[in-house]
């Protein structure tokens, strides 16, 4: 799925809240339902798309039908992974 519109708010733990929205029409057409089951396939393939390592929990998932939106949440976390602050993300080494 393309345009999808990424947030995310890291916390003083180490973790991150992590928010995905989505057209509506989009979403329907992979998944029939806007439920916590879809959302974490959604996610889990949107994170391994993105190449990354987060475990994820506490999946919400709302479909704004106003908006025409499907937004889902999650806490995501790096703990014991191979993740790296993003802090470096845009300097050259």
């Amino acid at each position: 799925m393309d345009n999808i519109r990424e947030t995310r708010y890291k916390r003083e733990d180490g973790t991150y809240d992590i928010s995905l929205e989505v057209k509506d029409s989009a979403y329907f057409n992979v998944f029939d339902n806007a439920d916590t089951t879809s959302g974490k396939e959604f996610l889990r393939d949107y994170l391994k798309s993105n190449a990354d390592d987060a475990r994820y929990e506490d999946i919400s998932v709302n479909h704004n039908k106003g908006r025409r939106i499907v937004s889902i949440k999650a806490k995501l976390d790096y703990e014991g992974n191979m993740h790296t602050s993003y802090d470096n993300r845009r300097k050259l080494y």
